[in-house]
């Protein structure tokens, strides 16, 4: 409507334009005049038509309008004009900008994303506390849950849920489906009704099936619901059979409902059947949530459970000895590293972002000195200085407007290179699946305003050095392009300034590929090479006291997969290196007891006999468990290096006995001392940590590790069949080689490596690029320069080092501010380090003297071309 409002406007005051002038020239006419010499004087008289016409326009309204339109088709025209430097600029920007979006969109995917429940804000996390100091939080027990539940008022509800779950086993079905282990949890009647979830189908658990003997009912994921019974609604109220007993499917929980906490997503849940070792107040198992009420703050909970914690240690003071009670938000849960690591990589992306700005910005400064004859004649002309640098501020927020769009399909590029290189789906943030990175909404939003921010950041400079330019100098010059002074030391400085931003980033890089390389170098305490890993789930009544859910499990392994062709050994554990373990309290024979809320305690763990032999962990001490280790036998442990050095300094370990929790608990003598293992990481300390034989203990998830001759891949396939063949009810999941879990171990700090050294790479070459680029623009503006000095004498090595030295000046004080600049914002990245300092001086003189080389060779291109003038055609040079 307000186009051809202004269409019809435009008519009328056209018609109205020559209305008038057809009337003042017929009055002369009828005064006597020729009808040609009425016209010329009317239009005289009247003067400018077109003056008249923007003043009654400016009456009109939408003065800016237009002029941006105005603006914005001029500068259209002079981009095209000039496709080489517009094409140049575009893609600088396309890198910079496409780097910026690419890594938002990763946060987007994880850091930004809501929790996939209702009001996400009042979902917390309750935990029991032991000491004081950042990493004293613990899962909680079922009887100080119940307490938790029933004394505090600062939560509309509150459930629980097994802290680690484990694989459930889904027997063979009449539709040709195999046995099957999927992830699965136990969990309270309240779990879904506190994260505010509802079934698709059905419903979920009742309180009276928390009971052992009536928690034989399952609610489906949506996933396993539609993949394994192919989305049969019929299925409701059916039982299928789960470790060979039968639970009946009430619910299936929709599509976008995922639990992912300390693991992969789950695939069914099961009502938690509080078993024998449930009901300790000792015995921490379990993860709590609650919904905090309307109106009531985390701070306003975490104190009232401390007050709830208090009361439960004047309670139970042998229990709950030493115990306090705190909340966190669920949603910041864990959140720490990564969100450290997503902003090293948007302050490393932003600073790629600056350098293709002063890239762009030197590019734009050139071209404006070679305009600077067309913007003093539109000054002397009239035209406000002003009006001309807003002229150029419009090009060049067309340029970042063409350079985001050039980057979104960079964007989409690099996106799907980092969701698969990187493995991002198994990234295994909490309560955040990743299945992909999309360029949506608020990715679309940040690329806008980034190229906002672009093209005003580059486009000031040329734009201010019109306002402060003089009109006059260009005329006088006699049709000169450019003018020169004070914009060489502007593209210097310029320069400088992207040098120190490269070398900031080739720090961080040169950090953390460091950090890599001696994390790499850590002795894991094992020899992953050619051993094969899988789970199976062996289910048993109690997890720590036994019995085992297969008595047979050890010799079931042995029997079936040690005289495969290729094996040279097979064994299991509770919990796989790298990939965490339990936690036990213990008294220590001989010496003091200890008070029941202080006791000493060590990682805990379930083997099979040639366990350490299998993994290459060497024996240092006594022996290994034997299948002779049973439940009518001594109970016995292997103790690690560490646990030995610690309770026995200055005896021999081996013969010395504990009880695990109080005085009365199960004595274990040590029959062996094993060498210490990274357990928890490359990266974590050695911690103390005691073996049990599965014999005696059991656990209800095992790791089966096969050491094979070859490669472990080849051999998962006769691994399998082999354990069908004598557990046909227990199929594996996980598989995977030892080297690969070693590998995934150093995910957290390989990622960011990678990246980060991915865009100090890039900057390197942009920084290179920008110098070559105002080094060779200077040998042409000096071409005339240089001609006369040859022609008086110089040598083309006097040209060289001229040259030269009007870069490296000016490159090596970049170099000097990158250091200075380096020292302090390496230091954000000591959270990702590894036994190496943020101010490393090595790395910083390697980095240093990397830049200086590259800028050294970046230089040295324009400079030959300048040893190659010919003084007779630089003389004649304009």
């Amino acid at each position: 409507m307000n186009f051809w409002r202004r269409k019809k406007r435009e008519a009328d005051l056209d018609e109205e334009m020559r209305s008038h002038l057809e009337m003042a020239a017929h009055e002369r006419a009828e005064r006597g005049e020729m009808n040609e010499e009425a016209e010329h004087a009317a239009r005289r008289e009247f003067g400018s038509v077109e003056l008249v016409k923007e003043v009654t326009r400016d009456v009109w309204g939408g003065k800016w309008l237009r002029d941006l339109a105005d603006d914005v088709r001029f500068g259209l025209r002079m981009l095209g004009k000039n496709r080489a430097f517009t094409s140049i600029a575009v893609l600088t920007l396309a890198l910079g900008i496409g780097a910026n979006t690419t890594i938002f969109s990763v946060m987007n995917a994880t850091l930004l994303r809501e929790l996939p429940f209702p009001n996400a804000d009042g979902l917390v996390l309750v935990w029991e506390t032991f000491g004081k100091g950042p990493n004293n939080l613990n899962i909680v027990s079922a009887p100080n849950f119940w307490d938790f539940k029933r004394h505090s008022h600062s939560f509309e509800d509150m459930a629980i849920c097994d802290s680690a779950g484990r694989g459930y086993n889904l027997s063979a079905t009449g539709n040709n489906q195999e046995p099957e282990q999927v992830s699965g949890l136990r969990v309270s009647a309240g779990f879904f009704s506190v994260l505010g979830v509802k079934p698709l189908f059905g419903r979920t658990f009742l309180p009276e099936e928390e009971l052992p003997g009536k928690d034989h009912e399952v609610v489906l994921s949506h996933r396993l619901w539609e993949r394994r019974y192919g989305g049969d609604p019929q299925l409701l109220g059916r039982t299928i059979k789960i470790d060979g007993e039968d639970f009946t499917v009430v619910g299936v929980m929709p599509r976008e409902f995922h639990w992912q906490f300390w693991s992969k997503s789950r695939q069914l849940w099961v009502p938690v059947g509080y078993n024998k070792t449930d009901y300790g107040r000792g015995e921490n198992s379990f993860i709590a949530i609650a919904r905090l009420k309307a109106g009531v703050t985390v701070t306003q909970a975490r104190t009232e459970m401390e007050t709830v914690a208090g009361r439960l240690v004047q309670q139970y003071p042998t229990e709950d000895a030493g115990m306090g009670a705190t909340v966190t938000s669920l949603s910041e849960f864990e959140m720490g590293s990564l969100k450290t690591a997503m902003m090293a990589l948007m302050a490393a992306v932003g600073f790629v972002l600056l350098i293709a700005c002063v890239n762009v910005a030197n590019l734009l400064l050139a071209r404006g000195a070679a305009r600077q004859k067309e913007f003093a004649i539109r000054r002397a002309l009239g035209a406000p200085g002003f009006r001309v640098a807003r002229q150029l501020l419009t090009e060049s927020l067309l340029l970042a407007v063409l350079g985001g769009a050039a980057a979104l399909p960079l964007t989409a590029w690099g996106n799907g290179l980092l969701f698969h290189f990187f493995q991002l789906d198994n990234l295994n943030l909490p309560l955040r699946e990743v299945e992909s990175i999309a360029i949506d909404g608020r990715v679309f939003g940040f690329t806008l305003v980034v190229c906002l921010l672009a093209g005003v950041l580059f486009g000031l400079v040329p734009a201010l050095n019109v306002l402060q330019g003089k009109v006059n100098d260009p005329l006088k010059e006699g049709g000169r392009g450019s003018t020169e002074g004070g914009r060489s030391r502007l593209r210097n400085a310029l320069v400088a300034s992207e040098v120190a931003l490269a070398l900031v980033l080739l720090c961080g890089a040169g950090l953390m590929i460091e950090s890599m390389a001696r994390l790499l170098s850590v002795d894991p305490g094992l020899n992953p090479k050619n051993v094969l890993t899988m789970q199976m789930s062996v289910p048993q009544e109690e997890i720590y006291n036994g019995p085992p859910g297969l008595p047979r499990f050890c010799q079931n392994l042995e029997s079936h997969v040690s005289t495969l062709p290729g094996i040279v050994s097979v064994s299991a554990v509770a919990h796989l290196p790298f990939e965490g373990d339990a936690g036990r309290g213990f008294q220590i024979e001989g010496q003091p007891p200890a008070d029941p809320g202080h006791l000493p305690g060590a990682g805990y763990s379930v083997a099979c006999p040639n366990y350490f032999r299998t993994m290459g962990i060497p024996l240092l001490k006594g022996r290994e468990f034997t299948h002779q280790d049973t439940l009518g036998s001594a109970g016995v442990i292997v103790i690690n290096e560490t646990m030995a050095r610690t309770f026995w300094p200055k005896e021999e370990p081996v013969g010395r006995a504990i009880r695990l929790g109080d005085s009365n608990g199960s004595r274990l003598t040590v029959v062996g001392v094993v060498g210490d293992v990274r357990y928890r990481g490359l990266d974590e300390p050695v911690r103390r940590q005691f073996f049990r034989p599965y014999t005696q203990a059991g656990w209800p998830v095992m790791g089966i590790v096969v050491r094979t001759i070859g490669a472990p891949a080849a051999f998962a396939a006769p691994v399998k069949k082999a354990l069908a063949e004598v557990l046909p009810d227990r199929p594996v999941s996980q598989v995977e080689a030892m080297e690969e879990i070693v590998r995934g171990s150093t995910g957290s700090r390989r990622f960011p490596m990678l990246l980060l050294s991915a865009f100090a790479l890039l900057a390197l070459v942009l920084a290179a690029v920008g110098i070559a680029g105002v080094a060779n623009y200077s040998v042409t503006q000096r071409t005339q320069e240089i001609g006369i000095r040859m022609a008086l004498g110089a040598r083309s090595n006097d040209v060289l080092s001229l040259v030269l030295r009007g870069s490296m000046h000016w490159v090596l004080l970049g170099i000097l501010l990158g250091i200075t600049g380096s020292i302090g914002v390496t230091r954000l990245l000591s959270g990702l380090l590894y036994g190496v300092r943020p101010t490393d001086p090595a790395v910083l003189g390697t980095v240093s003297v990397l830049l200086t080389g590259v800028a050294l060779l970046a230089s040295y291109i324009p400079a030959r071309r300048a040893m190659r003038v010919d003084p007779m055609v630089a003389l004649r040079y304009e």
